[in-house]
């Protein structure tokens, strides 16, 4: 890597006692705030194509990726919570869409993993749980609804696991049919008894797709034909010069 051709194997009085970077975002602490600039000025000198910029912590807070940092006094570790970008809108699909229902369960359960996972204690998730839960609010969704996959979350991250495991193996079995509302998911849940029970040694899923619309049944442009398409390489035969 770059760092460690050029500032990681020198001893210098500048140079940062934590740093870390994911693609193009570096998170680096210092012993002392004057050590940043000449530290920036070095790294911008190592290659004149590849230029960093600053952003100092406000309020003992510094943002990386999309996690808050925040230094507390006497006490060794931050405090780290989800970020919300001033970009941010907080719009979802609205709960109303016409799409399966396992979708807005997954986007709802997905969301609640990423704030868990990033809350370095419990009242922080709480804190950011509640801020996720009104944006879901403000889309349409039910509160109950969210409490609901907040449940069953947390009741998979801390309930028993017997670890039983399979001597059989089973096969992976994947059909695609289309969203047709409440009809598809009836006839997803009949299809899947009907494969428990005779079939028990499948891991059976099924993926539902938008159904067809006027764009996929209808072109909106001609197709232009190939003799009238451009960069196209033609084979001509000649009789007398050869191919």
């Amino acid at each position: 890597p770059l760092e460690e051709q050029h500032f990681f194997k020198q001893v210098m009085t500048f140079n940062p006692v934590f740093y870390r970077r994911y693609v193009d975002d570096t998170f680096a602490l210092f012993t002392d705030r004057d050590h940043v600039d000449p530290f920036l000025a070095f790294i911008n000198s190592v290659e004149p194509s590849i230029q960093f910029d600053v952003e100092h912590e406000t309020n003992n807070t510094l943002s990386f990726l999309d996690i808050n940092v925040s230094r507390v006094s006497n006490r060794l570790y931050p405090d780290i919570s989800t970020r919300i970008k001033p970009t941010d809108r907080g719009l979802f699909y609205n709960f109303d869409s016409f799409v399966p229902s396992s979708f807005k369960n997954n986007l709802m359960s997905t969301l609640i993993f990423r704030v868990y996972n990033i809350a370095s204690s419990y009242s922080i998730f709480h804190d950011n749980l509640q801020t996720l839960k009104t944006k879901f609010i403000k889309n349409g969704f039910p509160g109950f609804s969210f409490d609901a996959a907040t449940n069953h979350f947390l009741s998979k991250q801390y309930e028993r696991n017997d670890n039983i495991i399979s001597t059989v193996k089973q096969k992976r079995v994947v059909i695609v049919l289309p969203y047709l509302g409440p009809l598809s998911v009836i006839l997803r849940r009949k299809i899947a008894g009907l494969v428990n029970k005779f079939y028990p040694t499948a891991d059976f899923k099924v993926i539902f797709q938008s159904g067809y619309s006027l764009r996929r049944m209808f072109s909106y442009k001609d197709k232009i034909p190939k003799k009238c398409l451009g960069g196209v390489v033609y084979y001509t035969h000649c009789e007398k010069c050869g191919p």
